[in-house]
């Protein structure tokens, strides 16, 4: 941490010809909040007080030899983050220069008479909206959605950090009320800088003392506290949608945190269960028994928990379910084999293999352990998998159990 809440992350490499910034201002997610804070996202990026146009901005980040800015919204755990990112060429351009862009851009935004810029309000709100109506538009993701809300009601993790449209058509949000809460954020959230390339920390800090020195701030420290929840009778709810295709989440408590010693193993074990196209929900679920048209498994990191997503016929509800939780059983008994673990294994260790190869992915791999408290490298996570046995798959799956159970019902049974 370099002060009051600032902290500066640098990923020493020279793998890259570019460095690559990403400023994260993080907060505990808040649904009073969260649409704000989408609608922050879009609006900063598209002029400051210095640089007014988004045509401005580009001019600029050309006159830095095609420098690359992006922001966004993200969901980490409980933590809602608004992101704005920049890669530049190393030997081209002068890092302090990025650095006082990224202070035009986030200390000085485009105001006037004491809220946003109202054209661009408008024009980010709008985007926000599409963004939501895009994500309703896709079932699959729309059913993700609705079983994590189901599931985690009562937790931060149920708040969707992309925002909600009753926010953005009562006009509960202006442009004034934005900026003072935007102002509210830079004096209160912990403030996360990461850094890849070919850089040193001494020169990085350097530059955030002398560019973001932000008056009146104190931060409020964010609890990341795993929550360990007890076992119930699951929740089981189906909605009805005009669909050909039903779609099946089915969601699994391991009270496995990422920093626990049986994480690796629940890793692996998730990887045989449906991991990919030679895992045991592709091939006894969708390729023996034909119940679906697609299926697999992930697991929510900060949660311990084990997602299962799939598209069926809604006349195959209760088969599909009956086989998936049936291959949940074969993985907790351990009715697999050497070559499910080997394969599993080599599988993991090419996806954390291919992380290193794009900087914004080997970002996120460390941007996401440290908010998860699991501090490993990739090669140690490398590492870590290989050495998995099949008692750790065994003892990470033992204590399993389904929590929440989604289906969105289509209606081709009725036609």
């Amino acid at each position: 941490m370099i002060d009051n809440g600032i902290n500066v992350k640098v990923i020493n490499t020279n793998k890259f010809k570019t460095i690559c910034v990403a400023f994260l201002l993080r907060q505990s997610l808040d649904k009073d909040y969260v649409t704000y804070n989408a609608i922050l996202s879009k609006i900063l990026t598209m002029g400051c007080k210095k640089y007014k146009t988004i045509k401005d901005i580009n001019l600029k980040t050309e006159e830095m030899y095609g420098a690359y800015i992006h922001s966004d919204i993200l969901k980490k755990g409980d933590n809602q983050i608004i992101e704005i990112l920049m890669e530049f060429i190393e030997d081209k351009v002068c890092i302090d220069g990025v650095f006082l862009l990224f202070k035009e851009i986030i200390l000085n935004p485009l105001v006037e008479d004491d809220g946003f810029n109202v054209e661009y309000f408008n024009k980010a709100k709008e985007q926000v909206k599409e963004d939501i109506y895009s994500r309703q538009n896709d079932k699959k993701e729309l059913a993700k959605d609705k079983c994590v809300e189901i599931m985690c009601k009562n937790e931060k993790f149920g708040i969707l950090a992309y925002g909600y449209i009753e926010d953005l058509e009562d006009d509960k949000i202006n442009n004034k009320n934005l900026y003072s809460h935007y102002k509210n954020i830079l004096k209160t959230s912990e403030i996360d800088i990461v850094i890849l390339g070919n850089v040193t920390e001494n020169i990085v800090n350097k530059l955030v003392k002398e560019y973001f020195s932000i008056e009146g701030r104190n931060y409020i420290p964010i609890k990341t506290e795993f929550i360990y929840k007890d076992k119930h009778k699951e929740n089981t709810v189906i909605e009805k949608f005009n669909i050909t295709q039903g779609k099946l989440c089915m969601a699994f408590r391991s009270n496995i945190s990422a920093d626990n010693k049986n994480f690796i193993g629940l890793l692996v074990g998730n990887e045989i269960l449906g991991g990919g196209s030679g895992s045991m929900l592709f091939n006894n679920v969708r390729e023996k028994e034909n119940l679906c048209y697609y299926i697999s498994s992930f697991i929510y990191i900060f949660k311990g928990i084990i997602f299962i997503e799939s598209g069926i016929d809604s006349n195959q509800y209760e088969k599909a379910k009956a086989c998936i939780l049936e291959n949940i059983e074969n993985i907790k008994e351990g009715n697999f084999n050497d070559d499910n673990i080997k394969i599993a294994i080599n599988n993991l260790c090419k996806k954390y293999r291919g992380i290193v190869d794009y900087n914004t992915a080997t970002i996120d791999y460390y941007y996401t352990n440290y908010l998860a408290s699991l501090e490993i490298s990739i090669d140690e996570m490398i590492n870590s998998i290989k050495s998995t046995t099949k008692e750790d798959i065994k003892k990470s799956f033992e204590n399993i159990w389904l929590d929440t159970c989604y289906f969105m019902k289509g209606d081709e049974i009725d036609r």
